[in-house]
């Protein structure tokens, strides 16, 4: 996964002139966020957007806290920046909520929850004139940390503070509104060296192997403005 993700990344990287090559001239465009009144490159604007989170943890170190899916949530706000009338660069600022949940028969279900602060910058590309693909690296700030019912102190979780990973995902427009789904693949670790996992005081699990990444599917809604 991490091998494809880097392939897609570099193609995203030469995208933009393998387009022009393709389509001379600039045939392919897409509208501006009102549905109609269309900036100079037709591919700028701001505006807000939030959906849909299904997370969960990678990695060879995982098997340690027999993971499930978890329900969450994102939501923030983009800008877009045009580069010709089929590519784009947008920069985004979310919250979105992370995590897994754990099964352990001593212990029922827990939920980790693990809200982060995100900063994707994405190559857009137009497929047609409502349809672009977004990819692109993200850095994550991780601002709080819930086990179960309890909040906790992020050191005291041995939860890594900063994450770093890619995404990718596809898009449609009508009129001013946006549709989308997209894979975000965290590389960093969640967890620090030497970690105790506990619930209510109680030790779950020591991390022995730290290879545990974050991974979450998204579908959200966006609305746009013109600049």
């Amino acid at each position: 996964m991490k091998n494809l993700l880097f392939t897609l990344l570099l193609g995203a990287a030469a995208a933009p002139a393998a387009l022009a090559q393709a389509r001379a001239g600039g045939n392919l465009s897409s509208k501006d966020y009102t549905g109609g009144a269309v900036t100079e490159t037709r591919n700028t604007g701001f505006g807000i957007k939030g959906g849909y989170n299904l997370s969960n943890v990678y990695g060879s170190g995982k098997d340690l806290l027999n993971p499930d899916a978890l329900n969450a949530f994102h939501g923030g706000v983009y800008g877009q920046f045009g580069l010709s009338q089929f590519s784009s660069v947008q920069v985004e600022l979310l919250y979105s909520r992370k995590g897994y949940i754990t099964h352990f028969p001593a212990f029922g279900q827990r939920t980790t929850h693990l809200d982060y602060l995100e900063l994707p910058v994405l190559y857009v590309g137009n497929l047609t004139n409502n349809l672009s693909f977004h990819i692109g690296p993200q850095v994550a700030l991780l601002t709080n940390a819930r086990l179960g019912d309890q909040n906790i102190a992020i050191s005291e979780g041995g939860f890594n503070t900063l994450d770093f990973g890619g995404v990718a995902g596809l898009e449609a427009r009508i009129g001013p509104a946006r549709l989308g789904v997209r894979y975000d693949l965290g590389l960093g670790n969640v967890y620090k060296d030497g970690v105790t996992v506990r619930y209510d005081g109680n030790k779950v699990v020591d991390i022995t192997n730290t290879n545990i990444h974050n991974q979450t599917f998204q579908v959200y809604l966006g609305l746009g403005f013109t600049q």
